[in-house]
């Protein structure tokens, strides 16, 4: 038993002896009628009576009112009893479902440790607390709303499973907040290692926020690069491993190219360095693998895949003052890895394929193109582009005339509006892919795609259409059709163009997609690995990586930063209950017995 103020125990003597003392001074007198006072003699009991202090006699009267001040100054002491768990009378339980919670250091995994520690509340729940609890995973989900269902709630936390997915704990933390709103008396308990990035728009409100660390080891390996380019020598594959642990770590890594190995060598690496190497990949080869073999704690990292071929990864400058639409559709395509920038680096300027680009493909949004060294070029508004002639502009129209070709698979803009557009006329070896009333709305160039109209000013981006477009558009500036391999991250959401269900295999996972307007939305992988995608009659092989610093970081927080201020982790699952219900009712049955017998006694 535990006293929140033990100081009030000082009160229990001097207020004991004020009742005592009042008990000692008090006269007892009867009044009775005489016929003489002569036949009364003097009495000893009579002198007694009217002294200022009596010896003190046995009272029930004084010895309930002891009592009742001796439970008031306990009540006051704040006594509390600690038992397991971190519930409270409302409680939200956020559990960490990213994939720094996969570390080993706790036994079987840090994962496994957080929902024990959930479980052991829910199993010490008291009649009338409630409990709800938020998986932060990929997709933030309520598991289950507040409720006191303990078999119920063990059942469901059960079936919460670790994803190997960056997760941002905001949107969760944001959902409890939304729970716990209205509730008087409410906790948010954050059950995580405390990893990933910083929590910034989140306030927790009338609510308190704890946070319940997992973890006491940081040693982890991860493959921070993997990738092919081309040199006067021939095709070169670089690979590089960090040590993102507190101590020097040693193992092995092996490199395969479509599964056959190249090499395989030793490696030591002290903690926060890196080590590198570099090996030459045969012609023709499609997929490049590295594998991990070491001591650490975190296996999701250990294993990275990238694709060889031309167009299977993209990096693609988007270059604008905002565009929402445009970023999540450029973000859907699994191959693209997006900047964004107001302007053009001097270092992206040049001669179309000069030497020294970092970009696939540079995409201007209503922003003026001028000459870039990337390969690709998406103009939306025409604004700048070689390839056009701008005639003036036109307000309302829509699509006329749409040609058959690649661009424009999967796309109708039958219906669409444009609020205004420019009048194009195609130069060199460019041609009008759609029509309109007013001249080409898209038009096609050797490594260029070109839009009379900016995404914001139609209703274009609103469409399932608008992110198959994006696709096409990369495809066509790539040089490469849909490919047979796709690498994403865990947690990643992507389209592909389908007719007909889609179906996904892969490391614990077996999904069934249903297509709309010709293109289904791909969501679930949730572990590091290979995966198969059935659609339209074909089959392709979709390899998803774990690429984040920050989910490699295994350290395990002390700390936690929510928006501006620090929340400092719990020592211990433990929970200390207090005894304010069952005082009170003690001292309301003594009230009741010290009233019953003063009246009796009257």
């Amino acid at each position: 038993m535990n006293f929140l103020n033990p100081a009030a125990l000082w009160a229990l003597l001097p207020l004991a002896g004020i009742i005592i003392f009042f008990y000692m001074m008090r006269m007892r007198r009867s009044e009775m009628r005489v016929p003489a006072i002569f036949l009364w003699p003097d009495r000893t009991e009579e002198i007694r009576a009217n002294a200022f202090i009596q010896r003190p006699r046995f009272s029930w009267l004084m010895a309930l009112q002891l009592l009742v001040l001796a439970f008031i100054i306990f009540g006051l002491m704040r006594p509390q009893q600690r038992q397991s768990g971190l519930a409270g009378e409302v409680t939200v339980f956020v559990l960490d479902a990213s994939a720094s919670m996969g570390a080993t250091d706790e036994k079987p995994t840090r994962f496994d440790r957080a929902r024990e520690l959930i479980a052991a509340s829910i199993r010490t729940m008291r009649p009338g607390e409630r409990i709800a609890l938020i998986e932060a995973g990929p997709d933030p989900r309520v598991v289950f709303p507040l409720q006191n269902n303990p078999a119920k709630q063990l059942r469901d936390l059960g079936a919460v499973s670790l994803s190997d997915a960056e997760v941002d704990l905001t949107q969760s933390l944001q959902l409890a907040a939304a729970l716990v709103s209205a509730q008087p008396r409410a906790a948010i308990v954050l059950v995580s290692d405390g990893g990933g990035e910083p929590v910034r728009d989140f306030s927790a409100g009338k609510a308190e926020f704890r946070f319940q660390s997992v973890g006491n080891d940081n040693a982890n390996l991860r493959i921070s690069a993997l990738g092919v380019s081309e040199s006067a020598s021939g095709r070169l594959a670089y690979c590089e491993v960090q040590n993102t642990g507190g101590r020097q770590l040693a193992g092995r890594i092996s490199l395969f190219a479509d599964e056959k190995l190249l090499d395989s060598d030793s490696f030591s690496v002290v903690s926060g360095r890196s080590w590198g190497k570099t090996l030459a990949v045969p012609r023709g080869a499609k997929i490049l693998r590295a594998k991990i073999d070491a001591p650490d704690l975190l296996s999701a990292d250990n294993e990275r895949v990238t694709l060889i071929q031309p167009g299977s990864s993209l990096r693609v400058l988007l270059v604008t003052k905002g565009n929402l639409f445009l970023e999540r559709a450029l973000g859907l395509d699994p191959r693209v890895t997006l900047d964004r920038a107001r302007e053009v680096p001097p270092s992206e300027r040049g001669p179309k394929g000069a030497a020294g680009g970092s970009y696939d493909v540079i995409v201007f949004d209503d922003e003026p193109e001028i000459p870039v060294k990337a390969a690709g070029v998406l103009n939306f508004g025409a604004a700048g582009s070689p390839w056009v002639r701008a005639n003036g502009s036109v307000k309302s129209t829509q699509a006329g005339i749409q040609e058959d070709v690649q661009l424009m698979a999967g796309v109708d803009l039958d219906g669409i509006y444009f609020g205004q557009s420019k009048r194009l006329i195609p130069l060199k070896e460019a041609r009008g892919v759609v029509d309109s009333p007013s001249g080409p709305l898209i038009i096609s160039a050797p490594g260029a795609v070109v839009t009379a109209f900016t995404p914001l000013e139609s209703d274009f981006p609103l469409q399932v259409g608008f992110p198959i477009f994006i696709a096409n558009a990369l495809d066509h500036l790539s040089a490469s059709t849909a490919s047979e391999f796709k690498s994403v991250k865990p947690g990643q959401m992507f389209v592909v163009s389908a007719n007909s269900p889609v179906e996904l295999s892969g490391p614990e996972t077996k999904l069934s997609f249903q297509p709309e307007d010709g293109v289904a939305t791909i969501r679930g992988i949730r572990k590091t690995g290979k995966y198969t995608l059935k659609h339209s009659g074909a089959t392709q092989t979709v390899y998803a990586n774990l690429i984040s610093e920050s989910e490699s970081d295994i350290t395990p927080q002390s700390t936690f930063q929510t928006g501006g201020a620090t929340v400092t982790a719990a020592k211990s699952p433990d929970r200390y209950v207090d005894f304010v219900r069952p005082i009170i009712a003690v001292l309301l049955l003594l009230v009741g017995c010290e009233w019953w017998l003063f009246v009796r006694k009257s």
